[in-house]
């Protein structure tokens, strides 16, 4: 009778957990986002507080009260299979042949979860990633309690010193992990206490891969039009350049 008893009792916890998740997920996704909830202790999920092409981000709850962050990957589209497929096979490390956009997606998904770990690790200012099965990332919560931290782009009073620190992260981020963000700019960059972090890593790319030298050039572009924009003094893209080629061979 025990066992019986037990049985009914998970079933239970289990059709309160799948009451937190959005219903427009699949079972399978309902069922990683239940693993990672047991995993991690996470007592809720709240709703999405973002929503992009690829993917949306869903504070949750730790039984101690503190937040994390889901990042829940879309499995039902193919509208950027092309542009995944490339990026995933840029990880040398990831013997993986794809025979579903499923099966791509969950590749993304560790692909973004391992590039988080690099740049972590590295000293990089990311959001600290924590699990990842199938399509659900769990990581560090960039905000206030529920409350995500804004964008860069939706920041009132941008500073020389932000600018300054992500110029640093950028030096870390290709000196010391070696990677390149591929499409950093001020919608890729959270703002909390006026400290920037870089967020949406998963397009990542080895600094030794062909044509990660043209994303890099692209990423300083996009920072230097933005703060100059906004009234800050930037230093040239050609002399960054040269600052980060010197140190990465030297």
């Amino acid at each position: 009778m025990s066992s019986i008893r037990g049985g009914e009792d998970k079933i239970e916890k289990d059709e309160d957990l799948f009451k937190t998740i959005d219903s427009t997920f699949d079972t399978s996704t309902s069922l990683a986002v239940i693993q990672i909830m047991r995993k991690l202790n996470i007592e809720s999920v709240l709703g999405a507080i973002a929503s992009g092409k690829e993917a949306r981000i869903y504070p949750a709850k730790l039984r101690d009260g503190k937040f994390i962050a889901l990042k829940i990957y879309y499995t039902s589209t193919a509208s950027h299979k092309r542009a995944l497929r490339r990026y995933v096979s840029l990880d040398k490390s990831a013997d993986i042949r794809f025979t579903s956009t499923k099966e791509l997606i969950y590749g993304w998904a560790r692909k973004e979860f391992g590039n988080l770990n690099r740049m972590f690790q590295a000293g990089v200012r990311v959001p600290k990633p924590y699990l990842v099965i199938k399509n659900v990332l769990a990581m560090e919560f960039i905000g206030d309690e529920f409350n995500k931290a804004p964008l860069l782009v939706d920041v009132q009073e941008v500073t020389n010193e932000m600018y300054q620190d992500l110029i640093s992260q950028i030096r870390t981020l290709v000196t010391i992990a070696r990677l390149v963000h591929g499409d950093l700019s001020e919608y890729n960059i959270m703002v909390k206490d006026e400290v920037p972090y870089i967020i949406d890593v998963g397009q990542a790319t080895p600094l030794d891969e062909e044509g990660a030298s043209e994303l890099l050039i692209r990423d300083l572009y996009n920072l230097t039009r933005f703060f100059s924009s906004r009234g800050i003094e930037v230093i040239p893209v050609e002399e960054l350049l040269s600052s980060l080629t010197s140190s990465t061979l030297g």
